[in-house]
């Protein structure tokens, strides 16, 4: 059977979709679980990230997209802009950071994602941002893949040992 999104449509997230947002967290943070315990904590079925999520809708600088489809959410991204730190050695500049993206399973693969990512980039140029960045886990290949059509390229890599 072919799932269809002939009446998906891109928003900016508003208060009341706060719930749908954390169904869409418990599934993505359900995977980060499993792949990394030690890391993540297991997702409790409620709405535990609510203000993680909520802190995206407070602050001027942020932004929450989701992406629904005869009303039900089954996608969100979210995403900031900052200014470099004052460092001395570094380009002040204003950069967008994606703190997550999320498409439930069942409509992955179907573009959505990408229309996400579209308009995190037209909020990243209205907010005069020079490049988007975002963290993609190690185990997550299909991730890389995708961002990897979408033109990112490796910044920087994050490593990490566990100590005994």
């Amino acid at each position: 059977m072919q799932i269809g999104v002939e009446n998906l449509s891109i928003r900016k997230g508003i208060e009341s979709d706060i719930s749908g947002v954390c169904i869409l967290s418990n599934e993505i943070n359900m995977e980060h679980y499993h792949n990394m315990p030690k890391d993540f904590l297991k997702p409790d079925g409620n709405n535990r990230d609510e203000p993680y999520w909520r802190a995206f809708l407070e602050r001027d600088d942020s932004i929450i997209y989701v992406a629904e489809i005869s009303g039900v959410i089954v996608g969100v991204v979210s995403a900031s802009i900052s200014t470099t730190a004052l460092v001395p050695f570094i380009v002040s500049r204003a950069r967008c950071q994606v703190a997550t993206i999320i498409v439930t399973e069942k409509y992955r693969g179907k573009g959505i994602g990408r229309k996400l990512m579209s308009a995190v980039d037209a909020f990243a140029k209205k907010n005069e941002a020079t490049d988007i960045r975002l963290d993609v886990m190690g185990f997550n290949s299909g991730a890389l893949e995708f961002y990897k059509e979408l033109g990112f390229g490796t910044f920087s890599q994050r490593l990490s040992k566990s100590l005994p």
